[in-house]
């Protein structure tokens, strides 16, 4: 591919770009053997390709009967501070409650709401959204 802006080719390799980051199926794998899922905009509501993830975490959890986590809601930057605290906090329910639903015991888990507080990344395009719509598993 030609690096020729009049051709229109950066524009072209920018949006695959942003399209594929968008649409990935996994988030980043944590050191703690758990990954992130994510949210579409203004959604608590889990995507049906991070049911996948979840499900890997919730294996991992299961194999590992002594390991307690924190399941950390995040949100991207629009909306009010208040609005954002409340989907995070909605956000973290809905994990922790998949996670309970794959046998994973409900004293084992945590929840807390960052908002737009902790984002995955600082950008403004729905790239960088897209990473802080999310839902990380923490050890406590």
């Amino acid at each position: 591919m030609k690096l020729v802006s009049k051709s229109g080719y950066v524009a072209v390799g920018m949006l695959l770009l942003l399209t594929s980051a968008c649409h990935a199926t996994k988030g980043p794998m944590s050191a703690n053997g758990l990954t992130s899922v994510h949210f579409d905009f203004d959604q608590a509501s889990l995507r049906p390709d991070m049911t996948k993830v979840l499900d890997s975490n919730a294996q991992y959890l299961n194999n590992h009967k002594a390991v307690k986590i924190t399941v950390e809601g995040s949100c991207d930057e629009r909306g009010t501070n208040e609005y954002n605290l409340a989907l995070g906090d909605r956000r973290a329910k809905t994990g922790a409650d998949y996670l309970t639903h794959k046998g994973v015991s409900r004293n084992r888990l945590g929840t807390i709401s960052y908002g737009e507080e902790k984002p995955a990344d600082r950008g403004h395009s729905e790239a960088a959204w897209y990473k802080n719509r999310r839902d990380d598993f923490v050890r406590q």
